[in-house]
């Protein structure tokens, strides 16, 4: 038993004032004269006998009585633990991730966490908390309230070592010696929790949300299967966790046009397949769209489709480059052939590929013009003559490897870099034995990453994000390359690259670079547009485009009009990754060092027992006033 205040407790010395009463009598006697002394005897012997017993009673009942008004004012309490003596100071992580939309609306798993956390938190104090794209400190129960009830799923994550380093930031400026952290989460492995939580002075609790066998499938991804001029294949892709009984209805809009529906069944396997076929025109706002109770973000996909122009190819060449014609071909390249005296300068400004193709002679203004071409984000490959190997000042220029010498022997192409950024992807099957092109005649390189090596591992093709070069001429005397298989898909993806065309849509949270063609004024800038919002992103303008970077976009899963000075100049859509979609959750019994609990309201009704008080104070008023009725009855009663 505790007292809330003990220096009254020396007021127990009054119960001295009783006993110094009783032991001395300060009665005054007053004498009467008796004649039968033998009688007096006898009242005097049973009256002080009576007497006797009579005040030892009092005085027990009034030690007692003063005792029980002493303890009831100095307040005697019995703790339901250590930890109900000091403030507990508390730091909450409450978990707004696309995965706690499961139960849906005013029922989803955050919504009912937030109304139970609410309704557990004291009016008076102040708490930490935080979400995964929000942080609120010093925060009352009232504020809370307030911020929480505008709280929104994010795509944002957040792993339990960022929740672990802000806890103890905060609690590093706190004294108290209780320090909780709260975690309120479904505890998908996203978090990353360690087996084993190693910490001293914080108590970690563990609150796990969550719907039993939770069910849920989910439009995952978009893709061009195929494309002609009258026709075009979206394939989706579908996941489930579960196999439903009926076919799922799969719909495809443009806006409130209904281009197509159609269903699919999904089996036993995790994922499923189906495909549309749409007219070869432009989508807006093009939406594919499911009907499943699971969660609820991932049942749309946005997508668009768009005509863009075609990319500007240059090739600068003073001999027969019909090859590079025909993979350079409408419609999605535009190419047009200079020799090195008749360059057209305009043309090579507005070029989104230059390609120098065996020049005997490479003037200083030349390497000047493509110098400048590459740094305003044109792309540039370099195809040495056999007769010319003066290159260097270019390839500096350039930042590609120099020419070191000649090799005049037969060397094989026999080695293909798949990881390689420009061909990942490419390939199906990473074949390595293919029949090897060849080359008579090349240059020793001093460095360089190879994209395509010999058989003595020197580069035939390397290459930086911009600008690419081969180590030797291709045409049909001195190589067979032309006829190679490998001749399309490598210049095609630089061709590709070269103008970085929007994909069906983009991923929000990831870092994308998008090209869009458009030809921006002096501090004009592009921006993104829906009904809701507008954002200016990060960009860089070149000659006849603008690159937009999507790095630190807030966005909102939607179809976006790209707009320069209120002009509409092209449309781009995103969604969020569906990661939140893979219903894959941690066993947290498996933790150790933690305290865990099925609900909110769990953890908030074992809290309050572990802090009660049970003030004995009132106890103490009831035996005090039971004393003093008992001495009441004593000097009434008792003769």
């Amino acid at each position: 038993m505790r007292f809330q205040h003990p220096e009254l407790l020396y007021a127990l010395l009054l119960l001295l004032i009783p006993i110094i009463v009783h032991l001395f009598r300060l009665r005054k006697f007053q004498k009467e004269d008796f004649t039968n002394v033998k009688f007096l005897k006898k009242v005097i012997q049973e009256t002080r006998k009576s007497s006797r017993l009579k005040k030892f009673l009092i005085l027990i009942t009034r030690l007692f009585l003063v005792a029980c008004l002493v303890l009831a004012f100095a307040q005697p309490y019995i703790p339901a633990s250590d930890k109900a003596l000091e403030p507990t100071s508390k730091f909450i992580y409450l978990d707004n991730s696309y995965s706690m939309q499961a139960g849906n609306g005013p029922n989803s798993l955050l919504q009912l966490a937030i109304t139970d956390l609410l309704n557990g938190l004291e009016e008076n104090s102040d708490y930490a908390l935080i979400t995964n794209n929000s942080e609120f400190y010093n925060r009352t129960e009232a504020d809370l309230r307030e911020e929480l009830q505008e709280l929104e799923h994010t795509p944002e994550k957040i792993d339990f070592r960022q929740i672990q380093l802000k806890a103890e930031n905060y609690f590093s400026g706190k004294g108290q010696a209780n320090q909780e952290v709260l975690i309120i989460s479904d505890f998908q492995n996203t978090l990353d929790l360690p087996q084993e939580i190693d910490s001293e002075t914080i108590d970690y609790k563990f609150i796990q949300t969550g719907l039993e066998n939770l069910r849920n499938v989910s439009l995952d991804t978009a893709f061009i299967n195929d494309s002609n001029p009258g026709s075009i294949s979206i394939k989706l892709q579908l996941k489930s966790n579960y196999s439903p009984q009926t076919p799922l209805a799969v719909s495809v809009r443009d806006g409130e046009k209904l281009l197509g529906r159609n269903t699919v069944l999904i089996n036993d396997e995790e994922t499923s397949e189906i495909e549309f076929i749409l007219k070869n025109e432009e989508i807006s706002n093009g939406l594919i769209e499911i009907e499943d109770p699971g969660l609820a973000y991932d049942n749309q996909l946005f997508f668009t489709i768009s005509k863009n122009p075609p990319a500007n190819v240059v090739v600068i060449s003073n001999r027969e480059s019909g090859f590079l014609q025909r993979i350079y071909s409408a419609p999605e390249f535009e190419t047009s052939i200079f020799s090195s005296n008749q360059i057209d300068f305009n043309e090579l400004n507005s070029a989104n590929l230059i390609i120098v193709n065996e020049l005997e002679d490479v003037p200083s203004s030349l390497s000047t013009n493509l110098a400048n071409a590459m740094n305003s984000g044109t792309s540039v490959i370099i195809i040495p003559s056999e007769e010319y190997s003066d290159y260097n000042e270019l390839l500096s220029r350039l930042g590609l490897p120099n020419f070191t010498g000649n090799v005049d022997n037969e060397l094989l192409i026999s080695s293909i870099e798949f990881d390689h950024p420009l061909l990942e992807g490419v390939f199906e099957d990473q074949t390595q034995n293919f029949e090897y092109p060849k080359v008579l005649n090349s240059y020793r390189l001093n460095s360089g990453n190879g994209i395509l090596l010999y058989e003595d591992g020197t580069p035939f093709l390397t290459g930086n994000n911009s600008a690419f070069l081969f180590s030797a001429a291709l045409n049909t005397d001195n190589s067979n390359f032309q006829s190679s298989p490998l001749i399309v898909p490598v210049f095609y993806q630089i061709g590709l690259q070269s103008l970085k065309k929007p994909q069906l849509y983009y991923s929000i949270g990831s870092d994308s670079r998008i090209d869009v063609a458009a030809s921006l004024g002096k501090d004009e800038v592009l921006q993104l547009s829906n009904s809701t919002e507008a954002v200016i992103p990060q960009q860089q303008n070149f000659n006849n485009r603008v690159e937009i970077s999507t790095t630190g976009l807030e966005l909102k899963a939607g179809n976006y009009s790209v707009e320069a000075q209120n002009e509409k100049v092209g449309q781009i859509s995103f969604n969020f990754d569906r990661k939140e979609s893979e219903l894959v959750f941690t066993n947290i019994e498996d933790i150790e060092a933690v305290e865990t609990f099925n609900s909110v309201k769990e953890y908030f009704s074992q809290a309050n027992a572990a802090s009660q008080i049970n003030a004995l104070w009132k106890w103490f008023v009831i035996f005090a006033l039971l004393f003093l009725a008992v001495e009441m009855l004593l000097i009434k009663f008792f003769k």
